[in-house]
């Protein structure tokens, strides 16, 4: 499977210089006695030339030339297969001060180590000599030796580290495709961490690197890791085996993944479990924007609202299919677990968490939502825009409510206003006299309720019933005694909120990211379309859906069409003219602009400038 591929890179990284020959003077000009030894070998008598070898080593202590005896007696014995008794010899002739002597030796002696059967130790012996030029039968023999270990040992990274000194200094194999298979055989024995560090060590572009890269490649696409996958694409491609089919198809996977389908769009919302109302609308709303934009295809993975259903979940959108962004998920904790992923794989992430840790998840995450600090600085700043100092929050004593008293406290002294300390109540509280009382008692006039509607139209009347009104404007009617402004976050309204308690909230200021009723052409298609299609009228989530599936679309239409693109487009202010107040991202991956401020002006809701 590799050949053509190695082959590739071992036209390329074929050394230019070849070491000089191992070859000791003695072995040209030797004792007449060794002479006579060979004689006898080469003659048939076995046993005589080990005589005379045997006879030359014990008179001869300690010299080069009874190393010489020793290399020659030891390869004798090998040749007849009795290995076992020439290891010895090759052990103390490694020693010898003849240095091809000792060469030659530790070559023969790995030799016999392999046909013993110790592949590991063999190689161990070969590892110092991969990068010397021995004869041409005992290179031949190096070769032999060094792939057949390499076929049979467990020590992988080491036959891959010989191999590619070997095939850098020790000329053409004697058999190519061999070695292509002990390549492909040896990188599948590896673990992904020596993978890893050979991919660092090997020398870029040999034979022996492209099959590492490969392996690295593929585990890289298995594990959607985009980084991994830049780096050794770009390795193959820069070894020159792009030319081979196995790597072009490999590297053309990587291209695919990396770049994602441009016609595929994936969302992870939670149709199951908790919060599935909340998914239910922004599906809603991305398929109506889809019949809409003509596309992309909208592929949909259910969270059931917990991070392990959405890790399996976002792997499937972008393993199998290849989507270019992710829509989803709603929450931090799912956020967080999708993120993981995408974040490896380089892929978008457009959430749908109001919290403001949300894109610290990964530079791919962008958050759709207004954070309940978004909402508390544009309902301040208006409030301060129109000369109004003093404020005061009435919350319940839970979380959420208890959040947005210290982030009301925050906002309220970076814009220079003052703040009286807030007023709590049980959660579910159904009679708010003695804490509107509390408020009233204070010198601070604008009041930012921090709960649902529903309890907003109990809580207002309260404050016009204990004599402070809310008004658009003019003079207080003549029963009241003062007057007093109210804030309202886009938890606190709801359609219905106008009906049940309009002549208390008359001047309130409602922080919206989508107004129902609005009457912009698009809103009112989309309020039209939603009905038609759905029996009923449009909700937050369900705009939010709608924007968020027609930003992608239009992005890609421009020509975003890869994920790194997509990417960058939106972080540069790409964007589309919206349902909600979300047309673009800054910088930081958050709505670029505020959320809509409106003042309740009768029974509608009029837009603050």
């Amino acid at each position: 499977m590799l050949r053509s591929a190695l082959s590739c890179a071992a036209l390329i990284l074929l050394a230019s210089c070849t070491p000089k020959k191992v070859e000791s003077p003695l072995e040209k000009a030797p004792p007449d006695e060794i002479t006579q030894a060979r004689a006898l070998a080469s003659s048939g008598d076995v046993r005589g030339a080990q005589n005379a070898y045997e006879t030359f080593i014990i008179s001869h202590p300690g010299t080069a030339e009874a190393d010489l005896a020793r290399l020659e007696l030891g390869v004798l014995g090998a040749d007849i297969g009795r290995c076992q008794s020439a290891i010895p010899h090759f052990e103390q002739a490694q020693d010898s001060a003849d240095q091809a002597i000792a060469l030659r030796a530790s070559l023969h002696l790995g030799a016999c180590q392999l046909q013993l059967g110790d592949p590991e130790r063999a190689l161990q012996t070969v590892e110092s000599l991969a990068g010397e030029r021995f004869s041409s039968e005992e290179q031949a023999l190096l070769w032999d030796t060094t792939v057949i270990a390499a076929e049979q040992t467990t020590s992988a990274a080491l036959a891959l580290r010989v191999l590619d000194t070997l095939i850098e200094r020790g000329g053409a194999p004697p058999d190519p495709q061999r070695v292509d298979a002990a390549l492909g055989l040896l990188v599948q024995k590896l673990t992904i961490e020596e993978t890893t560090v050979l991919f660092g060590e090997l020398r870029a572009g040999a034979p022996p690197h492209v099959a590492v890269s490969m392996r690295m490649l593929d585990h890289a696409l298995d594990t959607q890791d985009a980084e991994l996958v830049v780096r050794t694409s770009d390795a193959l491609r820069a070894s020159g085996s792009i030319g081979a089919p196995e790597v072009a198809m490999l590297v053309a996977r990587a291209d695919e993944f990396l770049h994602g389908n441009p016609y595929v769009v994936g969302a992870l919302l939670p149709l199951s479990g908790r919060g599935r109302e909340v998914g239910r609308q922004l599906l809603q709303g991305m398929q109506l924007a889809a019949l809409d934009e003509g596309g992309p295809q909208l592929v949909v993975e259910d969270t059931a609202g917990n991070p392990s259903n959405t890790t399996a979940a976002v792997e499937s959108l972008i393993g199998d299919q290849r989507v270019v962004a992710v829509l989803g998920p709603v929450g931090s904790r799912t956020t967080e677990a999708a993120a993981v992923s995408t974040r490896r794989a380089g892929v978008p992430l457009l959430s749908f968490s109001a919290s403001e840790e949300a894109t610290s998840a990964g530079e791919q995450v962008f958050r759709f939502l207004y954070s309940p600090r978004d909402e508390l600085t544009a309902l301040v700043g208006k409030a301060r825009a129109r000369g109004l100092s003093r404020f005061v929050i009435l919350y319940p004593d839970h979380g959420y409510g208890r959040t947005m008293e210290r982030l009301f406290d925050q906002e309220v002294a970076a814009a220079g206003g003052v703040y009286c300390e807030g007023v709590a109540y049980p959660p579910g509280t159904k009679s708010f006299v003695d804490y509107v009382r509390t408020i009233l008692e204070t010198t601070c006039d604008v009041v930012l309720f921090a709960d649902v509607a529903d309890q907003v139209a109990l809580i207002a009347p309260t404050f016009a019933a204990e004599g402070a009104w809310s008004l658009t404007g003019g003079a207080l009617p003549e029963h009241a005694e003062r007057e007093v402004h109210f804030l309202l976050p886009s938890l606190s309204w709801s359609p219905e909120l106008v009906g049940r308690a309009q002549r208390y909230l008359q001047g309130a200021l409602v922080a919206l990211p989508f107004y129902e009723a609005s009457e912009a052409t698009l809103n009112q298609h989309f309020r039209t379309a939603y009905e038609t299609r759905y029996g009923k009228p449009p909700q937050m989530f369900a705009a939010y859906g709608y924007d968020a599936y027609r930003m992608i679309s239009a992005t890609l239409r421009r020509g975003n069409q890869t994920r790194q693109a997509l990417i960058d487009a939106l972080k540069s202010g790409s964007g589309v003219t919206p349902v909600t107040s979300v047309d673009s991202f800054s910088s930081e991956r958050t709505p670029a602009h505020p959320p809509h401020v409106y003042e309740v002006r009768e029974a509608f809701l009029q837009s603050v400038e």
